[in-house]
């Protein structure tokens, strides 16, 4: 353990209270504040709708499922519509909860964000740049450039569409926000709908707020109408995926984390393939030799196994090589 009159281990020449221990206790207070917003967050949609509102919760969903039940998935009809209901059409909720969680905080740091936080507003725009925090992003209405805060460290190529009912995440830094409920991509083939909807806001006159709030089912009303059903990856993307899953359960073999890895390398490489399964098989000899399967196969049972060319096989097992190796 480092006194704070040992020299820092960081080679500066500086006592550690002169140098790196301010920068620890920062990060340390950066870590517990962004872990009580997480805890704030969390807790709201693990008390709210509270019983008296589930009624009209339900009534809100049904007025959502007509639309999209034939398109998407319950589950995810459901998450959508209990969003616009609390920040939408039961605005009360939030803010109600917003009063008892700042009687209850100590933090002066967390107090300043919460008064920060009484609109939640809906973001829907494009994906320009990734870093390792944040993801830049500009709003199809606005054409203003924000930074969100991103969920995890799978990759979010640019160029993807992207919606999230949003907050502040700073009381200091304008522009910087983190996402209330799941961040949702869309692959670029549903750029034209962000586009449509963007001409719609144009010659509507409205505010940004009055139009999102409501046009927010036209939204996904116009998603489902272009082909949308809940997917972050093309369909070609989908079928790679597809494939691979097929090999392996008919074998009865386990993935060991080699889906996660196709998914990655898709998304974030954007392979330009002739065919779907030759990609798929190029996975399946990726996992043979990185001794993630547990049966091995020859390069020749692989391709005959998906109807391609050992060549082909090959060159996306080569490609999914380079794509690990190199560091994130």
């Amino acid at each position: 353990m480092v006194g704070r009159n040992d020299l820092c281990p960081c080679g500066s020449g500086k006592k550690y209270k002169k140098c790196c221990e301010n920068n620890k206790q920062d990060t340390m207070k950066e870590i517990l504040m962004f872990e009580e917003i997480e805890q704030i967050l969390q807790t709201f949609y693990n008390v709210y709708p509270e019983r008296s509102d589930i009624k009209e919760y339900i009534e809100a969903v049904n007025k959502w499922l007509p639309h999209l039940k034939n398109h998407l998935q319950r589950e995810l009809i459901e998450a959508v519509a209990l969003d616009d209901f609390f920040f939408h059409q039961r605005h009360d909720i939030w803010a109600n909860y917003l009063k008892r969680v700042k009687k209850k905080a100590i933090r002066p740091g967390i107090i300043e964000l919460l008064n920060l936080w009484d609109e939640p507003r809906l973001f829907i725009g494009q994906v320009d740049k990734v870093e390792n925090q944040y993801l830049f992003a500009t709003c199809t209405l606005t054409k203003q450039q924000i930074r969100i805060r991103r969920e995890s460290n799978r990759p979010v190529p640019e160029g993807m569409q992207v919606f999230a009912f949003i907050l502040p995440e700073s009381a200091t830094e304008e522009h910087c926000y983190l996402a209330v409920s799941t961040l949702i991509f869309y692959p670029e083939n549903y750029k034209q709908v962000f586009e449509n909807f963007a001409k719609g806001f144009d010659s509507s006159k409205q505010s940004v707020a009055v139009f999102l709030k409501e046009n927010h089912l036209n939204f996904w009303q116009h998603l489902v109408e272009f082909g949308y059903t809940g997917e972050e990856y093309t369909s070609f993307e989908i079928e790679v995926v597809d494939l691979t899953k097929q090999f392996l359960q008919e074998r009865n073999l386990e993935s060991n984390g080699l889906v996660e890895t196709l998914e990655d390398y898709l998304v974030e490489k954007k392979p330009k393939a002739r065919k779907a399964a030759a990609i798929a098989a190029g996975s399946i000899r990726f996992a043979q030799e990185r001794n993630i399967l547990e049966t091995t196969y020859t390069v020749k049972e692989i391709a005959e196994s998906f109807n391609v060319s050992a060549s082909s096989l090959n060159k996306y097992y080569q490609e999914l090589l380079q794509y690990v190796a190199v560091p994130v």
